[in-house]
């Protein structure tokens, strides 16, 4: 019998090179695969149709979508995106479509949202180093899909309630920063993974503080700066002390932390009102004082060393009353209603601010 012309053996080789072929295949076009090099957070804001990495600034109430994306080099050592965004600003620049693609790879990804932040609401610096070696970390937050596209959401990580700072169905205020880390495993059963790749971190800041992937939502006009801090660390200097630290100025306008007079400060200086003429009057909740034309948001309201700032009416319609709400710094920025501040003894003191 010969074996060399016998159509089994014929059938048997050849399927055993398409088999060979085929379990080589997905090797084969992963080792020529674009290279990974880098992580990136991008954000799209409501439906702009493209993602951008960098600091974006919005309005109370508009939302907003983080995108990983992972950076590679294909063999020519042109520029690959595996993300799930449409479109990509990257540096400034728009980058081709024909660079973005969503990830087809054999090995599987796992995506790793974080938070760059202080990770407390509030702490008493005892002293000028204090604020010198003021720094953040990457905190993880496990709460949130490990997606390419998840949507965008405005909490500390030290926040349980978010009714305790933005008020019973309050829409999210303040500033935050986001980290990405991208794992590739070998396949679903590994433990550990193959490669990790990062996006900046909390060692970008702040030399990359208007690139860095952050949002900061606010609300326009007299109460922009108070809003924008929401979510940062709270540092102040114990009482009687007076006076600024050198460099906390810096941080609040950074909005990378603030005390309550640096957020007075910023408020005064927007409505271009000189501290020195500010005009303090007794006040009484509930006497009937007229919203707009007597108070209104952005208004200064004091109980000794309590301050805020007047937010919105929440209670009779038009009626300064303890329901409405305002912007309170202790310990760490929340809205809270009047009643719940200054509902017990001490002169309520008002101060009106003048429109810019």
């Amino acid at each position: 019998m010969n074996h060399e012309r016998n159509p089994v053996w014929i059938v048997l080789g050849i399927a055993a090179v398409v088999a060979g072929a085929l379990w080589l295949y997905p090797r084969v076009q992963e080792e020529l695969a674009p290279e990974p090099v880098r992580a990136w957070v991008a954000i799209e804001v409501a439906d702009e149709g493209f993602a951008e990495v960098g600091w974006r600034r919005l309005e109370r109430g508009t939302p907003f979508t983080l995108h990983a994306v992972l950076e590679a080099r294909d063999r020519q050592g042109a520029p690959v995106y595996y993300t799930e965004a449409r479109g990509l600003r990257l540096g400034g620049e728009v980058i081709p479509s024909s660079a973005l693609r969503s990830w087809d790879r054999r090995r599987p990804p796992k995506i790793l949202w974080f938070t760059v932040e202080a990770g407390y609401a509030f702490r008493e610096t005892q002293s000028q180093d204090q604020i010198a070696n003021f720094d953040l970390t990457e905190a993880y937050r496990p709460e949130w899909p490990r997606a390419w596209s998840i949507p965008g959401q405005l909490l500390p990580s030290w926040v349980q309630n978010p009714q305790s700072i933005y008020g019973v169905g309050g829409k999210p205020l303040g500033t935050q920063r986001f980290h990405v880390r991208i794992e590739v495993y070998e396949d679903d059963k590994a433990l550990l993974p193959e490669a990790r790749f990062k996006s900046w971190g909390a060692e970008s800041l702040p030399d990359k503080l208007e690139e860095f992937p952050a949002v900061t939502v606010h609300v326009p006009g007299k109460l922009q700066a108070a809003s924008e801090i929401f979510g940062l660390p709270q540092l102040e200097v114990p009482a009687g002390q007076g006076g600024l630290p050198v460099g906390l100025v810096d941080l609040s306008r950074n909005r990378l932390a603030f005390s309550r007079l640096t957020v007075l400060a910023e408020t005064l200086e927007a409505t271009g009102t000189d501290p020195s003429r500010l005009e303090w009057r007794p006040l009484e909740l509930g006497s009937a004082p007229a919203w707009g034309s007597v108070v209104d948001s952005g208004d200064l309201f004091q109980v000794g060393e309590r301050l805020v700032i007047l937010f919105e009416d929440r209670g009779e319609p038009g009626v300064l009353d303890g329901e409405d709400l305002c912007f309170d710094f202790a310990k760490g920025a929340a809205i809270r209603p009047l009643g719940q501040i200054f509902g017990g003894d001490g002169e309520v003191r008002w101060a009106s601010l003048s429109t810019p």
